[in-house]
């Protein structure tokens, strides 16, 4: 079973990961995120995340481990790469 969680990419450097709090909670659900949840979510800092809201199973999802801290969002948001 998949589920679609939001996905961000800072700056279109290449590196989309899961956008997370630090404790891992990530902004899954079980359909696609319209644009304006993403937007709510995300705030201004939207424009330079390229957001998407992208499937992934429960093993897929398991092999994003690697954290790192947003300073847009105070470090207490980031993206969770796999890896």
């Amino acid at each position: 079973m998949e589920r679609y969680f939001l996905t961000v990419d800072w700056c279109s450097k290449g590196k989309r990961g899961i956008f997370s709090d630090r404790d891992g909670n990530a902004f899954g659900k079980d359909d696609e995120h319209t644009t304006i949840e993403m937007m709510d979510i995300l705030g201004p800092f939207a424009l330079i995340l390229s957001p998407k809201s992208e499937p992934f199973s429960e093993d897929v999802l398991a092999g994003y481990t690697s954290f790192i801290p947003l300073a847009e969002y105070s470090h207490q948001y980031g993206i969770v790469l796999s890896g």
